[in-house]
């Protein structure tokens, strides 16, 4: 069964199983570099929002075996477990720039590959990237939960890119601290394993925030780059891995920038959701001058 026959099957699944309380939506999202996927949403009546789960992972189940009717059973079963409880001065948060202003952060977008949404969205040049800004949901339900910014907002708002700029300077760094690891001991904390005594020099290292949510936006946080370029006594490299983290390499003269280019670009094409490329380029931090550039 291919996409479509397996959408046009599960809707019906899905909306027999909710009754007549609730309406079963599809809604394509447009995604970072130009995707769209498509979400399914269980919307209730009286409600404004609800969980949205991409329909991708779940053709995924189908194509192993997995019939439609379990896979409706199994997005009821997640939307109940997920349902959100609609915060009632949600709808009065966004609509007030005094309540949405502490929850205004930044992140870091691809330029070329964004350009029809960049024309939707406030955003801010950066190298060969774009800041632009988000709404970030506290929840517990919801990690990671966020509304993208956009020019219709920042008009009802009546806010200038400079308010929006300033306010997520301020927020971003400090919802979001930045977390800085060598490879080796980010993957014996991933593992639950403890670090060993004898751990070899680290040659490569990962900058992110704590939540390794579009964590690549810590190359903007205040004095960072310096800080890192003291801690490592050098210049770096800095390898733009995806939009949620970046590898920081020190320039010992063992590698090139073009050949970390190359590097890069295959990671890209071959283990990198294109959702979540950030950059084919690599960028260079020069602690004398305490720039970065490309």
């Amino acid at each position: 069964m291919n996409y479509n026959a397996f959408k046009q099957q599960l809707i019906p699944a899905l909306q027999t199983l909710v009754g007549k309380d609730a309406r079963v939506e599809i809604h394509p999202v447009e995604k970072n570099n130009g995707t769209t996927l498509d979400t399914v949403i269980i919307m209730k009546k009286g409600q404004c929002i609800a969980p949205s789960f991409y329909l991708k992972d779940f053709y995924s189940w189908h194509r192993k075996g997995i019939s439609i009717q379990q896979i409706a059973r199994k997005i009821l079963a997640l939307n109940h477990e997920y349902r959100m409880d609609e915060p009632e001065n949600l709808r009065r948060v966004l609509s007030d720039y005094r309540h949405v202003r502490p929850h205004i952060c930044y992140k870091l977008v691809n330029y070329q590959r964004n350009e029809t949404l960049l024309s939707k969205i406030p955003h801010i040049p950066y190298l060969d990237l774009a800041i632009v800004f988000y709404f970030r949901i506290q929840q517990s339900d919801f990690p990671n939960s966020s509304i993208l910014i956009y020019n219709e907002h920042m008009a009802s708002w009546e806010v200038t890119l400079d308010d929006l700029f300033h306010d997520a300077c301020l927020n971003t760094s400090r919802r979001l601290p930045f977390q800085f690891q060598g490879i080796e001991e980010l993957i014996c904390h991933l593992s639950n394993t403890p670090i060993p005594e004898d751990l070899p020099e680290e040659h490569m290292f990962i900058l992110s925030n704590q939540e390794r949510y579009f964590g690549a936006s810590a190359l903007l946080y205040p004095h960072v780059l310096s800080h890192i370029s003291a801690l490592l006594n050098s210049n770096f490299f800095v390898l733009p891995s995806s939009i949620h983290e970046c590898i920081l390499i020190p320039d010992s003269g063992l590698y090139s920038k073009s050949e970390l280019e190359l590097m890069v670009q295959e990671v890209n094409t071959t283990n990198v959701e294109p959702e979540e490329v950030l950059s084919d380029h690599v960028y260079y931090f020069d602690r004398s001058k305490q720039t970065l550039d490309f």
